[in-house]
């Protein structure tokens, strides 16, 4: 059952890589061959962080790579916690990098880094839930023992 979920779960990891990467890179009428550089936001400005659309634009990040580094880790063993927080920032950051890069050659598309980072710190947090619950799972459950009360069938 265990090696049936791993190729389950790998196979909805290259989904969800695939979707994210549509997504990063929709629609492709926008790339034009040349670059943009002067598009690229290298840093948010204090208008940034007073727009929804700038706030909307993080948690939509955060949410997309979430289950990215949910994936990554339950399909790719790879030891430890701190191996697994490091794939999974290191895929996310890949494929940021990839998509923002893309987008370098395009029309009406505007690279970030805030980009990048919410998408790692997204990937970030699912990897984290994924080795939490396999924590959790893993240990016993905490039974707190209660005490019987004291045997007073025999007071005065």
């Amino acid at each position: 059952m265990a090696n049936h979920t791993g190729k389950f779960e790998r196979a909805l990891l290259t989904l969800w890589a695939l979707l994210i990467a549509l997504v990063g890179t929709f629609p492709f009428t926008n790339f034009v061959g040349h670059s943009h550089w002067e598009y690229i936001q290298w840093l948010p400005t204090a208008d940034d962080f007073r727009s929804r659309r700038f706030l909307f634009d993080i948690v939509a990040n955060v949410a997309l790579f979430l289950p990215l580094g949910y994936l990554l880790d339950r399909s790719c063993s790879s030891g430890t916690a701190r191996r697994s927080l490091i794939l999974a920032a290191g895929a996310a950051g890949l494929l940021s990098l990839s998509m923002e890069c893309f987008q370098v050659y395009c029309h009406n598309r505007h690279p970030s880094l805030t980009d990048v980072a919410s998408n790692v710190t997204g990937s970030l947090i699912g990897a984290f839930l994924s080795v939490s619950r396999q924590k959790m799972a893993a240990s016993p459950p905490n039974r707190t023992l209660i005490p019987n009360p004291p045997d007073r069938s025999h007071a005065p």
